[in-house]
């Protein structure tokens, strides 16, 4: 009994987030940051496929609980959602190295 609560649990998570997922990937904005006007970098729409890839890949082994070839299958899609997140982590701290230097060259600039 305990088992179908945290695996109820697990999937209200992971639709959630597969819903974020979504959100990212096709609207593309990000929510955590309001107010943003700029046009949206992709690295946003790689992690909205990222925790599709994941998450997505999560429900299905928890509902379906594949065994074998499929289940190797699901792994794979879960640790290339895994290897997407580490690139968009990747790009958005050089994105953020590259704009802080921008900003110091503008300061001294300026001065």
């Amino acid at each position: 009994m305990t088992t179908t609560y945290i695996q109820l649990i697990t999937l209200v998570l992971a639709s959630l987030a597969l819903i974020m997922g979504a959100y990212l990937l096709i609207i593309g904005k990000r929510p955590w940051r309001g107010g943003e006007t700029a046009q949206v970098a992709p690295r946003v729409r790689l992690l909205g496929l990222s925790y599709i890839l994941v998450f997505g890949s999560a429900m299905i082994q928890i509902i379906v609980q594949p065994t074998g070839v499929e289940a190797e299958a699901l792994g794979g899609f879960m640790v290339l959602g895994g290897m997407i997140v580490i690139l968009v982590v990747y790009l958005e701290a050089r994105a953020s190295r590259l704009a802080s230097r921008e900003d110091r060259l503008d300061n001294r600039l300026r001065n």
